[in-house]
């Protein structure tokens, strides 16, 4: 894109732009789906900058064009476009480096930003499933966050049938949440190795994380990347984080 195109960019950004001028623009936009793209990455660039900064960065280089005759003040305002075209780099890289760091992430950073507690879904085909007034009770306290209780009452399900289903996954996730990693991943692994129920792709997830905050990085990423290679919910979310954790 020319120079030209960046001054018109900016001149329709601060609303500069004459009537007939701007008609034209919108007309161009409509048609050049690359003027889109870089007017819109504009716009994000003046919404990531603090406007102050923006404001201050103006007004310094506008001082300098000032004290120069006028032929000179046009040079100075291409180099102040080029300048503020080269800052907006300078800003998108760092931002980039700041969310999108170019070292791997730790286990507990990827675990805080892909990890979530799973919402109570009550399927009655899974087997194991069970409706008594004890399971139903821990489903209560693991709604409303409180997961001791919940767990509490999930062991006395699970005291009398140790491979229920809905007892294990649940159970998993509230240990979890109490940070009980190592007793999470014996939960999950019990829904898994039953190999008929409605949680296993659920449990094949959460157990990638009980390796990361175990400190099993190479499982972890085992795990993750049999996830990713298969055609379920969690596939896309697994490619990232084996993106991330490399």
């Amino acid at each position: 894109m020319d120079e030209k195109s960046f001054e018109k960019i900016e001149d329709f950004l601060e609303n500069n732009l004459t009537d007939r001028d701007l008609e034209n623009f919108k007309e161009k936009m409509n048609n050049d789906p690359e003027l889109r793209k870089e007017c819109q990455l504009r716009r994000d660039i003046n919404s990531a900058i603090c406007e102050d900064d923006i404001m201050d960065l103006r007004s310094n280089l506008e001082n300098i064009c000032s004290d120069e005759n006028s032929s000179s003040k046009q040079v100075r305002l291409i180099n102040f476009k080029k300048y503020w075209v080269a800052a907006s780099v300078i800003v998108i890289f760092g931002l980039s480096y700041f969310l999108y760091p170019g070292e791997s992430l730790s286990n507990e950073d990827l675990f805080n930003e892909y990890y979530r507690p799973y919402n109570v879904i009550v399927n009655k085909r899974s087997a194991g499933f069970n409706t008594n007034e004890v399971l139903q009770k821990a489903m209560f306290y693991y709604e409303t966050k409180d997961y001791i209780k919940a767990l509490s009452l999930f062991r006395k399900v699970l005291e009398k049938d140790s491979t229920d289903i809905t007892g294990n996954f649940y159970s998993g996730i509230s240990n979890i949440e109490i940070k009980k990693y190592s007793e999470a991943n014996f939960n999950f692994k019990k829904v898994i190795k039953h190999n008929n129920n409605f949680f296993i792709e659920q449990s094949e997830w959460y157990l990638g994380f009980c390796y990361l905050m175990t400190d099993q990085r190479e499982k972890a990423i085992e795990q993750f990347e049999k996830i990713a290679s298969g055609f379920g919910f969690y596939q896309a979310k697994a490619k990232e984080i084996l993106d991330r954790i490399n």
